[in-house]
C-alpha cells in the first residue's frame, strides 16, 4: 500500500498557528478537519465551522458547527484568538464578507492564517503570458459550472494577487505580517533564471518611475513579490493580526 503523499501546506499552516500565543482556535471552512486536529493534538482549544457537516472526520473530538460563508458566522464577536481560513479565500463570490465576518470574531491582537494559490509564481506568471490563466484557474469558469454542477463549490473563482489580498484584509480591519509559502519549488528555477533578467528591470524601472512622479513608493512591494517564497511557492500564507480601525 503506498504511503500518503506528504501535505506540504497543510504542515506550514499548523506551524504558522502553533508558533504564536496559545488561544482559541477556529478552522473555518475546515473540510475534513484534519488542519484543527494536528493543532488540537497541540494543545490549542480548537472548534470548526463548515457547511458540510458529514465530510468532517472528528466529531467527538473537536466541536464543530454547520455555517455558510455566505451568512453571518454562528459565533459572537471577539471569540476566537486564531481563524485558519485554508484554501477558502478563492472559492467565494463575497471575500469582503467573509473576511469581515472573521474580523468581526477574532478578539483585538488574535490572528487570521490564511492561504490561497499563489497566482505570482514564476510557473503562474509563464503560464498566463501563453495561456491568459493562472496556476490553478486554467478552466473556464462558467464551462466548469455546467460541466460539474455538483462539485460547484470546489471551483476557484478568484484569484488573489497578493497586493489586493493585503488591501482585503486592510479594509477589514487586519495587518498583513508573514508571508510564507508552503514549499519551494526547486524546479522552477530555471524557467525563473531565463526571466529572472527582464523581471528586476520591469521592478527597478517601476521603483524609480514612481519615485520621479511622486506618491507610491514601490520598495515594499516589489521587495515581498520578489522574494523567493513568491516567485517559487506552490500557495501562499499570510498571516495577519486584527487592529483598529480598518481603511476605507
Amino acid at each position: 500500500m503506498a504511503s500518503e503523499k506528504r501535505n506540504y501546506l497543510l504542515e506550514q499552516v499548523v506551524a504558522v498557528v502553533v508558533s504564536g500565543p496559545q488561544g482559541k482556535v477556529l478552522d473555518l471552512g475546515c473540510g475534513n478537519g484534519r488542519t484543527g486536529k494536528m493543532i488540537a493534538d497541540r494543545g490549542f482549544p480548537v472548534e470548526a465551522c463548515d457547511m458540510d457537516s458529514d465530510r468532517f472526520e472528528f466529531h467527538n473530538v473537536i466541536p464543530f458547527r454547520q455555517g455558510n460563508l455566505d451568512s453571518r458566522l454562528p459565533y459572537d464577536d471577539q471569540t476566537f484568538d486564531c481563524v485558519i481560513l485554508m484554501e477558502v479565500i478563492e472559492h467565494v463570490y463575497n471575500p469582503g464578507f467573509v473576511i469581515g465576518e472573521i474580523s468581526r470574531i477574532l478578539k483585538p491582537g488574535g490572528r487570521l492564517v490564511l492561504s490561497t494559490p499563489n497566482i505570482l509564481n514564476i510557473s503562474s506568471r509563464l503560464r498566463f503570458l501563453f495561456e491568459g490563466s493562472f496556476d490553478f484557474f486554467r478552466e473556464p469558469t462558467l464551462d466548469y459550472a455546467k460541466c460539474f454542477p455538483v462539485a460547484i463549490q470546489n471551483m476557484h473563482v478568484i484569484p488573489w494577487r497578493y497586493q489586493d489580498l493585503e488591501y482585503l484584509l486592510a479594509r477589514n480591519g487586519l495587518e498583513a505580517g508573514r508571508v510564507l509559502a508552503d514549499k519551494r519549488k526547486m524546479a522552477l528555477l530555471f524557467p525563473l533564471l531565463l526571466v529572472m533578467p527582464m523581471i528586476l528591470i520591469q521592478s527597478l524601472t517601476k521603483v524609480t518611475r514612481g519615485r520621479a512622479k511622486g506618491g507610491v513608493d514601490y520598495v515594499r512591494m516589489s521587495t515581498i513579490l520578489l522574494s523567493p517564497d513568491m516567485l517559487l511557492g506552490r500557495h501562499l500564507i499570510v498571516e495577519s493580526i486584527k487592529k483598529a480601525p480598518a481603511i476605507p
